[in-house]
């Protein structure tokens, strides 16, 4: 079993001499060695690809944080890796979060009997299951209510991915849902930063060791048994899109021959102190990302483009976008609709801002169920239904965001959140025609005033007929009247 229950853990000296190690070192040739290589990840595919190929490249270390790991077909194969990856060496340090991720499988305890690999909880909840759970959930919800919402993954200490997927089917288009999202692979002087943030959270005290929380019968849950379900899972998936997307990806070879396209530029993590979770009134309030992204938003001059999962703009957010739109900024934001949201109590503190917004001039897109249909087709069969998850910003011509911050509440009070800044025209460049894609008529309702100041939906049917609705489209009258019921209630900053 893994001794490390309370003990320091820092992150590894980078690899050197791996293949990894040299093909990052022929990208950055010729770079300032203050300057980060960035390159986008903004398909479900290419994503999955990215992560597994860095834990099969790692030869040192691997550390992860994730606010969703579900045992799911896509946790499992990059679990399977994981565990191969400790067999031949490297550390491995996986951190969850307790709600978003509920660990109560036993053999996450045989993982962490692996000499090699260690798992932590953040801010756990002491009830494993059952009634005790919710008993404890009730009597500190003021400590619960404080989620570990990041996405980050780091090889060797000399790559890492963030962005907006959780590690489970839908984020990786293999689910009836699918969650469009971005993330973002970067390497270079960034690296270190992600590597400190990452230590802060593994050794602060609100991430316990998971053999502290689940008790499991060592002699039914072995790692060589755990090994065997490993290679039975891979032989089954054997002939799955991903793995054989994964076999016929070029982008280890690429990575090794420092062939990826990367960008380079400034590079900058705006995260969370995780004391956010537990002492949040005891942060300061210029430590928030949120904060942060606020300040560096009043700097754009040309162009605003946001894209948010959850998007609810409050008083200070609503007077930033129009006072933005008064200063000559073309501000435009798209968000999920309430046939594409996934809560409907968000859906409807987002609503009374609409009207508001549209008259100063924002322009506002809400994301139809039926986005990118076609261009998924490509890849899998069936069809499945899209919802929005990418949090991403285009600011001017010259800076891009990518990371885990709703514009929300909960986003920017109290769960912690991590997100990279990027200072490149060409990341700026490739956004903003993600931007574009997300919000044509096929894949987008635009939301206009009509001559009485009605909210109206304007899209396009297959045949790209234009097409005009004057509700909330592809809802029900229950859906509407829920949505606008669960607006009044007084808990903006919940949510």
């Amino acid at each position: 079993m893994a001794t490390d229950q309370r003990e320091a853990s820092t992150r590894l000296r980078a690899a050197s001499d791996s293949r990894l190690a040299e093909g990052i070192r022929a990208a950055a040739a010729g770079h300032s060695a203050s300057a980060s290589g960035f390159h986008l990840l903004d398909d479900g595919l290419s994503a999955f690809v990215a992560r597994a190929v860095l834990i099969e490249e790692a030869s040192v270390s691997l550390d992860l944080k994730y606010y969703i790991y579900e045992d799911d077909s896509v946790g499992r194969l990059l679990t399977s890796l994981l565990l191969k990856a400790a067999d031949r060496g490297v550390r491995v340090r996986l951190l969850v979060d307790d709600l978003g991720t509920r660990v109560v499988n036993p053999w996450v305890l045989a993982l962490d009997r692996h000499p090699n690999m260690h798992i932590r909880v953040f801010n756990p909840v002491e009830g494993r299951s059952g009634v005790r759970r919710l008993l404890e959930q009730a009597v500190n919800l003021g400590r619960i209510n404080h989620r570990m919402h990041n996405k980050l993954l780091i090889a060797d200490g000399l790559a890492m991915i963030t962005g907006g997927r959780n590690i489970a089917d839908g984020y990786f288009a293999k689910s009836s849902v699918e969650f469009l999202d971005v993330d973002v692979l970067a390497i270079g002087a960034v690296l270190p930063q992600a590597g400190q943030i990452f230590d802060d959270y593994w050794n602060n005290p609100v991430s316990v060791p998971v053999a502290q929380l689940l008790i499991a019968d060592e002699d039914t849950h072995r790692l060589d048994e755990l090994r065997k379900r490993t290679s039975k899972l891979l032989a089954d998936e054997a002939k799955s899109e991903f793995t054989r997307a994964l076999e016929q990806s070029a982008m280890a070879t690429a990575l090794s021959h420092g062939e990826v396209g990367f960008q380079w530029g400034k590079g900058t993590l705006l995260a969370d102190p995780p004391e956010k979770a537990l002492q949040p009134d005891r942060i300061p309030r210029d430590q928030y990302p949120g904060y942060q992204l606020e300040q560096i938003i009043r700097k754009c001059r040309q162009r605003l483009n946001i894209s948010a999962a959850y998007f609810i703009p409050g008083v200070i957010g609503r007077e930033l976008f129009t006072g933005l739109e008064m200063q000559g900024v073309s501000v435009s934001i798209l968000t999920n609709s309430l046939s594409s949201n996934d809560v409907a109590v968000v859906h409807g503190a987002y609503a009374r801002y609409r009207k508001r917004l549209l008259q100063s001039g924002v322009d506002i897109w809400e994301l139809r169920t039926i986005a990118g249909q076609k261009r998924r087709k490509q890849w899998f069969r069936g069809e499945s239904r899209a919802t929005l998850h990418a949090k991403t910003f285009v600011m001017d011509h010259n800076r891009g965001f990518v990371g885990s911050i709703n514009l929300d509440g909960r986003s920017l009070l109290l769960n912690t959140e991590i997100g990279l800044l990027m200072e490149n025209p060409e990341i700026n460049r490739q956004l903003h025609a993600l931007f574009t894609e997300w919000i044509a008529p096929d894949s987008a309702w635009a939301l206009r005033l009509s001559a009485k100041g009605a909210l109206e939906w304007h899209g396009e049917d297959e045949e790209g007929h234009p097409m005009v609705e004057r509700k909330d489209p592809e809802t029900t009258l229950w859906l509407r009247t829920l949505s606008w019921l669960l607006s009044w209630l007084p808990i903006e900053s919940q949510i």
